[in-house]
C-alpha cells in the first residue's frame, strides 16, 4: 500500500502540473482558444474502488476562452498521445470573453498534444480546424 501511494505521489509530481501552451502553438483563427491544459492526479493517488472521495482517475485539465462573438454550445479537443487519439466534447453555454475550465476522464494518462478541432455556436454556425 506504501509503495502504491508513493508511486501515485510520484506520478502526481511528473504529470500534475499544467502545460501551458504558448500561443503560438495555437490556430490563431480558433474562435476558442486554449489558456492551459494538463493531467491532475487526485490528492491520494488512484485507488480503484477506494469510497475515499481523494482517490480516483487521473483527471485532465483543459482552460479555454470563446474569443467569437457568440456564445458557444459545444468544443471539441483532440487528445493525443504517440499513435493513440481522443475526441473531447465540452458541451454548455460558453460566453465570449469568459475563461472556462474543466475537467474530463481522459482514455490514457500522458496525452502529448491537446487542440480545438470544431466549435459550436448558440446560433447554429459550426468553426473546424
Amino acid at each position: 500500500m506504501t509503495k502504491q501511494l508513493l508511486l501515485s505521489s510520484l506520478a502526481a509530481a511528473v504529470l500534475g502540473t499544467a502545460a501551458a501552451l504558448p500561443a503560438s502553438a495555437q490556430d490563431s483563427s480558433a474562435p476558442v482558444s486554449l489558456v492551459s491544459w494538463g493531467m491532475r492526479a487526485p490528492i491520494g493517488g488512484t485507488y480503484e474502488g477506494s469510497p475515499d472521495p481523494s482517490y480516483g482517475p487521473d483527471m485532465l485539465e483543459i482552460s479555454f476562452v470563446n474569443r467569437g462573438q457568440v456564445a458557444a454550445t459545444a468544443v471539441e479537443f483532440v487528445v493525443r498521445s504517440g499513435n493513440r487519439e481522443q475526441t473531447i466534447v465540452d458541451r454548455g453555454t460558453f460566453a465570449p470573453g469568459v475563461d472556462i475550465a474543466q475537467e474530463f476522464e481522459p482514455a490514457f494518462v500522458a496525452p502529448t498534444s491537446l487542440e480545438v478541432e470544431a466549435v459550436t455556436f448558440i446560433d447554429g454556425t459550426t468553426w473546424h480546424a
